[in-house]
This record gives structure tokens, C-alpha cells and sequence, in this order.
């Protein structure tokens, strides 16, 4: 199942008038895709997240998708069901629990601090999500991968730095490069890892990047940084301008490298899981 980039835009064409960070865009017709409301137990919480399957029999490679800071909104699920549409199953996952979606950069940043301040439980919800796709009869539970937005970007990295068993591929959009050595330590990286990286995001301050590649190279982390030269924080968001307008943040959408940077996400994923013998 294929995927024409020039249809990017218009799949994302219906977030392009959002207001806010929880505005819903217009999500994938029912026919095209199976979606499914999920809970399941991911360490201390309760996890509501948003399973979607392409119609085609299984079963399917899997991504999961961690959200920017806001949580679980509508624009993560729409990602989920563009991957849908690739082929993959995909889970938008619920990192905060019950559904919590933030509706401003103060409850957002309050979310996400709680979230992180416990990396065991970060971990604990982040592998009970991947266990969750394990289990579905619809799912390859030997083709997993994750890809996250922004802070999200973070949290994928983070589990790959862990070295978390099944977990065999990394994509990370306008991340901010937050990533610590894990307690017990591991010797060897396993999943693969591209960084789709916004040169101009303000918030990535001179030399975080240097120590992010150490931090990763320590494991022998297969690592691919992909530089978009003139793109921001949030560059992969329709309607990031208005939500930086509305709350006076440096988030600024740019359809270029959105398209360019989900072609990049394409090539990583059939890359990924070619046949050896290919």
C-alpha cells in the first residue's frame, strides 16, 4: 500500500484553520481505515489511546506515536491514521493517562514535567503501549517502530537509548534532544534512530546537539540527523502559527519540510524492515 506525497497536503489541509493545540482535524473516512478507542494499564495509569489498522489482512509492521506536549489531540490520531493508510498499524498513545490533553503551554509543560520526572514509569507506559501492539492478532510483533513529535521525539529517543527489546526503530520530529543514560546501563543501542531536526527552533540551544550524538554514540546508536534548514519547533504541525501566535511561542509550520521530513520517515521504515536478501 502506497502513499503519494503530493496527497500530504491535503490530508492535512482540514488542521490548517486550527485555533488550538486540541482543534480536531477532519480524521480519515471509516472505509479507508480501521480505528479503535483503547485502554489498556501502562504503569500508573490508565491509557486511553486510538488504535488504527489498515483495512488489508495482517498482519501489519507497527508504529507508535508519541504526541508533542500537548497529549493524545486530534492531530496525533490523524498522523496515526496517515500511517494507517501506509500500511502500519499505528497506536496514538496516551503518555499522561485518561486522556489528558493540554490546552495551554503551562498545563502542557505541567504534563510533561510529571511525565518525565520518573523515567522507570516513563518507560513502564512507553513499553506497556509497545506490549499492548504485541499482543493484537493484526500486529507484527517483530516489525515495531516509533515515531514522536517534539517532546514525543524525546521520548522515543529516550527508549531507544534504553535499549528497549522490540522496539527496532526511532523517528524523531523537532525534538529538543532531552536524552539521559539509562539506569542499569546498556552496552548496545538496538533500535535505529533519525532525527528529523529544525535548524532555526530557538529552544535548541548551541551544543545540546554535540551532546545528544555523544550520548547516543556511547551505545553505538545508528544514528541519522536530518537538518531542515529553515523549519521551527512544531514544523510538522498545520496551524502551529496560530497556536504560536495565540500563546506567543516560537511554533511555526512548514509544509515543505513536513512533506520532505515524512517522505525521510517512508524511506527510514522500508529500509528498516527490507528482506536481507534484497
Amino acid at each position: 500500500m502506497k502513499f503519494a506525497l503530493c496527497a500530504l497536503p491535503l490530508l492535512l489541509a482540514g488542521f490548517a484553520q486550527a485555533q488550538g493545540p486540541e482543534t480536531a482535524p477532519a480524521l480519515a473516512p471509516e472505509s479507508d481505515i480501521l480505528t479503535e478507542e483503547v485502554r489498556f494499564q501502562a504503569g500508573t495509569i490508565a491509557s486511553k489511546a486510538y488504535l488504527t489498522l489498515p483495512k488489508a489482512p495482517g498482519p501489519h509492521p507497527a508504529i507508535l506515536v508519541a504526541p508533542e506536549w500537548w497529549g493524545c489531540n486530534d492531530y496525533t490520531r490523524m498522523r496515526a491514521e496517515m500511517l494507517a493508510k501506509l500500511g502500519y498499524a499505528a497506536l496514538a498513545m496516551d503518555l499522561y493517562g485518561d486522556g489528558n490533553i493540554a490546552h495551554d503551554p503551562k498545563q502542557a509543560g505541567l504534563f510533561d514535567a510529571q511525565l518525565k520526572r520518573d523515567r522507570t514509569e516513563m518507560n513502564a507506559r512507553f513499553l506497556a503501549a509497545l506490549k499492548f501492539l504485541r499482543a493484537r492478532p493484526e500486529i507484527d510483533g517483530e516489525r515495531i517502530a516509533a515515531i514522536g513529535y517534539g517532546t514525543g521525539g524525546d521520548v522515543c529517543m529516550q527508549m531507544a537509548r534504553n535499549g528497549m527489546r522490540g522496539l527496532d526503530g526511532v523517528i524523531a520530529f523537532h525534538p529538543f534532544y532531552k536524552v539521559h543514560s539509562p539506569n542499569p546501563p546498556i552496552l548496545k543501542a538496538r533500535a535505529k534512530v533519525l532525527v528529523c531536526n529544525a535548524v532555526e527552533d530557538p529552544y535548541i540551544r548551541e551544543g545540546v546537539i554535540e551532546k545528544f550524538k555523544k550520548e547516543m554514540k556511547s551505545v553505538k546508536t545508528d544514528l541519522t540527523i536530518m537538518d531542515f534548514g529553515t523549519a521551527m519547533q512544531s514544523f510538522t504541525v498545520p496551524g502551529a502559527d496560530k497556536i504560536g501566535a495565540k500563546f506567543n511561542i516560537p511554533h511555526v509550520y512548514n509544509a515543505k519540510a513536513d512533506a520532505s521530513s515524512w517522505k525521510a520517515m517512508q524511506n527510514f521504515l522500508t529500509a528498516l524492515w527490507k528482506p536481507a536478501d534484497q
